[in-house]
């Protein structure tokens, strides 16, 4: 009788880590221009589609990167002041298995100074631009993934990998049925 027991509990964690844990995706970013862009690869399994990626600039700073309002197909949010905001998100994409998602269009600038906000587009000044950046791509399954900028310089090419993790509400429907397990293997050993 445990036994089963045992064997439902190894088969039902078997299940939620393979699919779970399906989605992966490869990130490429195009430096050395004002004008960054990219591609996001869907390196998961077949059936596992890339839904929405964010693009985040991270902590406002002094001395830290901010795009300008340009030529972006994104949603803009988290603005400093006028046209300068650091999230780029795009969001009710399929992009499926083997395919890729390609962005453009986003004129980096950077903060001199966050108290008052003022913002230059003339240089994007020194090696560390980019250190609180990170990218995040969410899986069609529940599932996703970040990953911060390997570079903090904005005039490098750079590929980062992702590999999704569940959500919150995964982990607890898995809890809530073992749960259950042990509370019916329980009441069973009670009832014998």
């Amino acid at each position: 009788m445990k036994l089963r027991y045992l064997v439902t509990i190894v088969a039902s964690a078997t299940v939620f880590s393979s699919t779970a844990l399906a989605g992966t995706a490869t990130i490429h970013l195009n430096g050395g221009d004002f004008i960054q862009s990219g591609s996001v690869t869907n390196t998961s399994t077949p059936g596992v589609d890339i839904v929405k990626v964010v693009y985040d600039l991270g902590t406002q700073a002094d001395g830290i990167a901010i795009w300008e309002v340009f030529g972006s197909s994104g949603t803009h949010s988290n603005f400093l002041t006028g046209d300068w905001y650091s999230t780029e998100t795009w969001d009710g994409l399929t992009v499926s298995s083997g395919d890729s998602f390609n962005f453009s269009g986003l004129d980096i600038d950077l903060i001199e100074t966050v108290v008052p906000p003022v913002v230059t587009s003339s240089t994007l000044g020194g090696p560390s631009s980019l250190a609180n950046a990170s990218v995040s791509v969410y899986f069609s399954d529940g599932s996703f993934g970040a990953a911060k900028l390997l570079e903090q310089e904005w005039s490098v090419n750079q590929d980062l990998a992702i590999t999704a993790v569940p959500e919150p509400e995964t982990y607890a429907m898995l809890l809530a049925g073992l749960g259950l397990l042990g509370f019916a293997a329980r009441r069973r050993q009670q009832n014998v």
